[in-house]
């Protein structure tokens, strides 16, 4: 696919696109250089932080695009970099052409994650996945502020096929949004085809999407 600095800004760009997949605003940044305060120096390939529910995560990935597998040796010198940046940073390998025997086992000791290149989704998944969580209606959902009809999908899992309902052509207005789902539900009721339909609510991130695509 990719070599060098290159297959750092795809890894790079792929959590940056994972992460804020719903709107979050999570900075993901490229060969970062941590200072300590002894007066030594680390430089992570792809490092990211976020809090949830009160707790820091921090996670700093190591892009290897070596032609031959990473050793084990490699994947303690990371360990002790990252220990040496922070306890609490989750430390992640991505190497392209795999890992050498026994590798896992070390990695798996010292709380190191391994991925390789089939892990990483390919451009035209990114694209699916990001075209899922904007138009896939999921249920339990809840209206920030608005909800929303659409049509159920075949898979019997309550996720909608990502078509709105929407009045004939020619009305005031093509889609209904509603401001709470005991009105949504009762219009709904009131359709010829009701059961084919469903309510949904509609978070921030799908109703940016919804204004995004209307215009």
């Amino acid at each position: 696919m990719k070599g060098g600095s290159d297959w750092e800004d795809y890894v790079h760009y792929v959590y940056s696109t994972l992460l804020n997949l719903k709107g979050e605003r999570i900075q993901v940044s490229k060969r970062t250089t941590f200072a300590l305060a002894s007066g030594e120096t680390y430089e992570v390939d792809v490092f990211y932080e976020f809090w949830k529910a009160g707790v820091r995560h921090r996670v700093a990935i190591e892009c290897k695009d070596w032609k031959s597998p990473v050793s084990q040796g490699a994947i303690l010198e990371f360990h002790q970099k990252i220990k040496n940046i922070g306890n609490d940073v989750v430390g992640v390998v991505v190497a392209r052409n795999g890992y050498q025997s026994g590798v896992a086992k070390v990695a798996e000791r010292h709380g190191v994650l391994t991925l390789t290149e089939a892990s990483i989704p390919s451009i035209p998944q990114l694209l699916a996945q990001h075209l899922t969580t904007s138009f896939i209606h999921e249920p339990d959902l809840v209206g920030e502020p608005f909800w929303c009809i659409a049509r159920l999908g075949s898979d019997g899992d309550g996720q909608s096929s990502g078509t709105y309902y929407a009045f004939p052509t020619g009305s005031p207005v093509d889609i209904p949004l509603f401001i709470s789902k005991r009105h949504a539900e009762a219009f709904r009721r009131t359709l010829p085809d009701a059961i084919t339909f469903s309510v949904y609510g509609l978070p921030q991130y799908k109703l940016r999407s919804l204004v995004a695509f209307a215009y």
